[in-house]
């Protein structure tokens, strides 16, 4: 075994998967393994700090895709405050534990992409080794890519024009130009989506992030 990938669900909730890093150590072949897990940052498995200490290395990548009441949104009843402490313990343990690495994946898509600018600053800020923007293809109606004309020239216009992080300028610009490309629709499917999970999950797409929903003319009781 060289190199082990947990994604999810959560799979800091799946407590089992410890036993068997445990035995990987107790064999003494961890040297040389790599291990690498996807999280949404909700879960602290402080049990693990002893067992990831012998692997080769451990890397943590965050998905966060916004920031605050957004965030809360988009990944319902997770809870912005739980995650940055999370962020925060996890920056602790690299001090005390150097095979640690820790990355942040943001994947970008119609609820987020009005405000990437916001997050790329605040990861501008954390002490994350890698970043990675990924961009959302399906559900096609979520993708940026079938965005309506003029929302897709306001996101533009606003993307261009905003003050980034220089080392995310090339990133923002392969975004837009992804946007740009794509078939563009008349957003009723989207807004139908949207307002199918607002219902479902009792909020408002248009209170917690105005400025987008006006773009794609979403109002939640029409």
């Amino acid at each position: 075994i060289r190199y082990i990938e947990f994604t999810g669900g959560e799979p800091f909730m799946i407590r089992e998967h410890f036993a068997m890093l445990q035995g990987i150590v107790d064999r003494g072949i961890a040297h040389q393994v790599e291990i690498h897990y996807n999280t949404n940052g909700t879960h602290y498995p402080a049990e693990a700090e002893s067992i990831w200490r012998h692997f080769k290395t451990v890397e943590v990548a965050f998905s966060i895709d916004d920031l605050g009441e957004r965030f809360e949104y988009q990944r319902t009843n997770a809870d912005w405050a739980v995650v940055l402490d999370t962020i925060t313990s996890f920056q602790y343990l690299q001090d005390q534990m150097p095979n640690l690495r820790l990355q942040c994946c943001s994947t970008v898509n119609v609820f987020n992409v009005r405000y990437i600018d916001e997050l790329a600053h605040w990861i501008a800020l954390q002490r994350f080794d890698f970043v990675y923007w990924n961009i959302m293809h399906d559900a096609w109606y979520f993708s940026i890519a079938t965005l309506p004309d003029a929302a897709k020239a306001a996101v533009t216009e606003h993307l261009c024009s905003a003050t980034v992080p220089p080392q995310y300028r090339e990133e923002f610009d392969r975004i837009t130009d992804f946007m740009n490309r794509g078939a563009s629709t008349d957003g009723f499917m989207t807004r139908m989506k949207i307002k199918d999970l607002d219902q479902k999950r009792n909020q408002d797409f248009a209170v917690v992030s105005p400025e987008m929903a006006e773009l794609i003319q979403y109002k939640k009781n029409v």
